[in-house]
């Protein structure tokens, strides 16, 4: 009994390590199924398969205790390494029908079915096989291999269609939904095989896609002339949908009937047809293991059993789309049909399942009872050998010894791991076989198990000539028949290979934090709650705050982009938002912010990337200011035109006016005298009107009118594609004049009774530059200077203008005697939009918009030199090389 228990023990603490999900073993008296599916749990059909095999073995005393493996083909295959995955699949499985031979074997769809055959004479020989397969016609190889029956699948496409063509008697066309995957190969070539057919009546479209979304907007384009067949598996970004989400979301968009093939599409939109029931097919393998079971050979059996569905249909569905439900054929299934028995007497109903429950859980109660009872005394016989046989097939190193550390039994993997003779080892201590080194740390290892226990586990580096090896050790206590401590059992795994993997994998993470943290751009990752689960360098410097775990909902500047990215987490699609401008005391900041969603390994998060874009807003906003000038530079240039042409017939008119009263003229003294009035007497009225002076008035304000015209015209002119030399001492003289010509300027902030000291290189400099830009830029800085003095009440304003001029370049200098700025203002001077001036006084763009001339449009530099109360001066360089204009 001492020995049953330890071995117990050593089987449970194999199983958690090893992850082998084994039970405890079976009685022989309990058959055993072993159940091999191509695709893994969840896949719709795999699942149905499984539910109706589970369905049909149970009753009846059987019983069969079914040990189930999967391939996961449709997830797995396409990937590198699946035929290593394939092999330890197949150790797995060798090890376990080694320890318990099956009575049967049931093998889903044609990749078990390929591996089951390739491997059956290894893992299980002689074992007779139920293949669960979808398809038409069974291959050659399939009739080939012994003690096999299958159960297919047959696609009813030809029934669905006449039936679907007998509830829409205008409909002439037929859409099949495909599929392009390629382990969807069988039913393509299952559909190909029936086209021919089904044109005969109908014009047949087969549409072979994947995307839903492509599939949606196919069927979005259909009239009521069409029906609809679909037997594909839509996918949506690589992943697979499930039957009921494909379903509804085809049926919601199609505007023709959608008929289904399979089972698991029922009640979620189609109208129905001849559908298939993975359920179906794994209830009649069933009923072909349990003849099995039962004692009938193989061999005596039909080698090929078919499904061909069931007729099955939605009540809603034809509803929907107006279709008699007294056209269906007999005996057919209709869902969602309105019930009655319920609706009106519920507490009735709820009574009756209540009770049948009650019954049927007292009577499992029993018959579990019972059952355990007949097992347990069938299981106490053989069970030490089996565990015996088990340890021996493990192929993970197992030992357990006694209180004093003497090795009791092991199993050939241990005799192996350790390099030594099974007789080498029972019997003996740790020091006695291991060096004194290794055996120390094993021996304390030992010693604190068997001092605090239950379960230790460590890990423990072992030299050998390959390397350095990585071992874990689980060890667990084990109890006599009296409660006491009686020794302990281990497991040894060797985890190299996974310590290697985790170093790179750690290596991998520090260097794509690395990336990520050297990123320009801000980035956040928040999960779908909109807490921060990281956040690069750049992040954190502009918010502290968003640190991982933190929510981003409460942080400044970040809680309003929380909205935007849990919407893009449920969309699946980056989000890219509007440009963000702030304006605060002066300053202009804009930012860009996109927004990614990351859905990978269960992960639902997305990347927020924000990127400081002031500068790049700043220059749009220059230039976009720049061509309101242009544009106001155009409609000046307009009017100066349209007031020349009356401004010259006034100067000219005038000047008759003149000429025609001068008492000089003959011409003018014979008019005189035929109108009956003398020229001195005519001299002498207009004297005493003052008419003369009037008429000089007249001409000098003309004359005045057309040099501003003039100025004007020569500001707005656009430049050349080559500038020529311009006279600067010319250029600021210009500007002063329209300084003095603008009312706001002259009369608004007094320009005309400020000191303009004039210090201008005498021997007249020139540069090549656009006249008008920079008479504009000058223009600016008068007009700032003005305006700062006007406003601070600056005594004898003055502002000295010079002009000079170097080997390269040209100068222009402007210093008045204002208020001056301090060391903020004067570094923002230049930015669009910032002003010193109070809001609705300024644009904030006069300065910004010269610097881009200047700097931009003739290569030169126009600084500040400023303090406050020492008021300001700015320089102007213009290079004296030629530069094509802008």
């Amino acid at each position: 009994m001492k020995l049953t228990v330890v071995l117990s023990l050593l089987l449970l603490l194999f199983a958690a390590s090893a992850d082998v999900g084994a039970a405890a073993a079976p009685s022989p008296e309990t058959p055993q199924i072993f159940v091999l599916h191509s695709y893994h749990p969840g896949f719709a059909r795999t699942d149905g398969l499984q539910r109706g095999l589970a369905e049909s073995l149970s009753g009846e005393g059987l019983n069969p205790r079914m040990i189930v493996e999967y391939l996961d083909a449709a997830r797995l295959a396409p990937l590198r390494g699946y035929e290593g995955i394939l092999d330890a699949k197949r150790y797995a499985i060798l090890t376990m029908t080694a320890a318990a031979r099956p009575q049967a074997a049931v093998v889903t769809d044609w990749k078990a079915l390929e591996f089951w055959n390739a491997h059956r004479e290894s893992m299980a020989p002689g074992v007779p096989v139920v293949a669960c397969v979808l398809g038409g016609a069974m291959p050659r190889w399939f009739l080939e291999v012994p003690d096999t029956v299958a159960v297919v699948e047959r696609l009813a496409l030809k029934e669905t269609a006449a039936m679907a063509r007998r509830l829409s008697p205008r409909a002439d066309k037929l859409l099949i939904l495909g599929s392009k995957a390629q382990y969807f190969k069988v039913i393509q070539d299952m559909v190909a095989a029936e086209i021919p057919a089904l044109s005969e009546t109908l014009q047949v479209e087969l549409f072979n896609e994947n995307d839903i979304q492509a599939l949606e907007a196919r069927l979005a384009s259909l009239d009521k002339s069409w029906i609809v067949l679909a037997v594909g598996r839509p996918e949506e970004n690589g992943q697979l949908l499930t039957s009921a989400e494909a379903a509804r979301r085809l049926s919601l968009v199609s505007p023709a009937p959608l008929y289904a093939a399979w089972g698991s599409w029922m009640g979620h939109g189609p109208v129905g047809g001849r559908v298939l029931y993975a359920e179906d097919q794994g209830r009649m393998a069933g009923e072909i293991v349990r003849e099995l079971l039962k004692g009938r050979d193989v061999a005596s059996m039909d080698r090929y059993r078919e499904d061909n569905g069931r007729w099955v249909f939605d009540h809603a569905a034809l509803v929907r789309f107006g279709l008699d439900p007294s056209l269906l054929p007999p005996g057919s299934q209709v869902l969602n049909e309105p019930v009655g028995l319920y609706a009106t007497n519920p507490q009735l109903v709820w009574a009756y399942c209540l009770v049948t429950a009650l019954l049927a859980v007292v009577a499992g109660v029993l018959w579990f009872h019972a059952a355990r009872m007949r097992r347990a005394q069938v299981q106490v016989a053989g069970q030490i050998n089996l565990v015996s046989s088990l340890m021996e097939a493990i192929p993970t190193p197992l030992f357990y010894k006694d209180t004093a550390g003497i090795y009791l039994g092991c199993n050939k993997a241990f005799v192996e791991w350790s390099g030594l003779t099974r007789e080498a080892l029972l019997g003996r201590t740790v020091h006695e076989v291991f060096p004194r080194a290794q055996a120390d740390v094993f021996k304390a290892k030992d010693d604190e198990l068997l001092a605090s226990g239950p379960v230790q586990i460590y890990e423990f580096v072992k030299s050998t000539p390959g390397g350095e090896r990585h071992i874990r050790f689980h060890k667990a206590l084990y109890k006599a028949g009296d409660g006491s401590t009686a020794g302990l059992v281990g497991v040894i795994a060797d985890f190299t290979d996974i310590w290697t993997a985790e170093r790179e994998l750690e290596r991998a993470s520090e260097y794509l934090r690395a990336i990520f943290d050297s990123s320009p751009s801000a980035l956040v990752c928040v999960d779908a709650r909109g807490v921060v689960t990281r956040a690069n360098a750049k992040a954190l410097a502009l918010c502290p705050e968003c640190v991982p775990g933190a929510d981003s909902r409460q942080m400044p500047g970040l809680g309003g982009l929380v909205g935007h990215a849990l919407r893009a987490i449920e969309e699946g699609r980056p989000l890219e938002l509007p440009r963000e401008v702030e304006r605060k005391g002066g300053t202009v900041t804009a930012r860009d912010v996109m927004i990614y969603p990351v859905q990978a390994s269960g992960v639902r998060e997305a990347v927020v990337r924000i990127d400081d874009a002031t500068e790049s807003h700043r220059m749009l906003e220059v230039l976009a200011q720049s061509e309101k000038m242009m544009s106001v530079g155009g409609l000046a240039a307009g009017m100066a035109h349209e007031i020349n042409n009356p401004l010259g017939g006034i100067m000219q008119s005038a000047q008759v006016v003149i000429t025609r009263i001068r008492p000089d003229l003959p011409v003018n003294r014979k008019a005189a005298e035929a109108a009956g009035c003398s020229m001195d007497g005519v001299q002498e009225y207009l004297a005493r009107r003052d008419i003369p002076e009037l008429l000089e008035n007249l001409r000098a304000s003309a004359k005045r009118v057309a040099t501003v015209v003039s100025n004007m015209l020569e500001f707005s002119k656009r430049s050349s594609s080559a500038w020529l030399p311009e006279e600067l001492n010319e250029l600021v003289e210009r500007a002063v004049l329209l300084c003095l010509q603008d009312y706001s300027l002259a009369d608004g902030y007094g320009f005309k009774r400020i000191t303009l000291l004039r210090e201008f290189d005498p021997a007249d400099p020139s540069a090549p530059c656009s006249s008008q830009q920079i008479q504009h830029v000058i223009f600016n800085i008068l007009r700032n200077a003005a305006q700062a003095m006007a406003e601070s009440r600056t005594t004898d304003p003055t502002i000295i203008l010079r002009t000079w001029v170097d080997a390269e370049n040209g100068y222009i200098e402007i210093e008045d005697n204002g208020p001056g700025m301090d060391d903020a203002a004067r570094r923002k001077v230049f930015e669009p939009f910032y002003t010193t001036r109070e809001t609705g006084s300024g644009t904030g763009l006069g300065l910004s918009v010269s610097y881009f001339i200047v700097r931009e449009n003739h290569g030169g530099e126009i600084t500040l030199d400023s303090e406050p109360g020492r008021g300001s001066r700015f320089t102007i360089r213009l290079p004296r090389r030629n530069r094509a204009a802008h």
